[in-house]
């Protein structure tokens, strides 16, 4: 077993903080550190006012096409593939419950067999967030009727934006009330 000393700190005691030329008894480092985490607050607000513009980025969208299977291809609205998205699969007696699941590959796209029950098929494709329904009409004499749900509206996505700003806006306001404040705790 192997013992260590233990680390001792000493300052010689003619060391004194330096001053900058302004005279302010605050350190150049200390001084920087301040314009620093100013310039890091702006950066921050200047980011949550601009990342609100990725959500025109993408809404989930699915393409479904019947062959001996039902084909599905999950993307988004800017021809993304949804890669290796969950993939629920409801049949038409019981809508609660999932009859399958699977995971789609990396092209979004997904492949099943339903059995022969006739009705409305339900199909869920979901990834990080992003999520669509797709929703096949089967029976015996009628043909397959394939409906999707639709991506968001503009009045939708523009609320969001809205929202995403203000959040953003509030907690920078937020951080430089609590800087310009004495610590309470000490």
């Amino acid at each position: 077993m192997t013992k260590t000393a233990p680390l001792t700190l000493a300052f010689h005691r003619n060391c004194k903080p330096a001053t900058g030329a302004t005279g302010s008894g605050l350190p150049d480092r200390a001084r920087g550190l301040q314009w620093r985490s100013g310039l890091a607050a702006l950066a921050v607000l200047v980011a949550g006012c601009i990342a609100p513009l990725a959500a025109f980025s993408h809404a989930a969208l699915i393409d479904a096409e019947t062959a001996q299977a039902l084909r599905l291809h999950a993307f988004y609205d800017t021809g993304e593939p949804m890669s290796h998205a969950q993939v629920i699969i409801y049949a038409p007696d019981d809508p609660d419950s999932p009859w399958g699941r699977g995971v789609t590959d990396r092209d979004g796209r997904f492949e099943f067999i339903p059995d022969a029950r006739a009705g409305r098929w339900s199909v869920q494709v979901r990834q990080s967030g992003h999520g669509a329904m797709a929703h096949v009409h089967m029976g015996g004499d009628t043909p397959v009727i394939v409906t999707a749900t639709g991506a968001q509206s503009w009045l939708q996505r523009i609320v969001m934006i809205a929202l995403v700003a203000w959040g953003a806006f509030g907690t920078a306001l937020f951080v430089l009330r609590k800087k310009g404040r004495p610590d309470a705790s000490a």
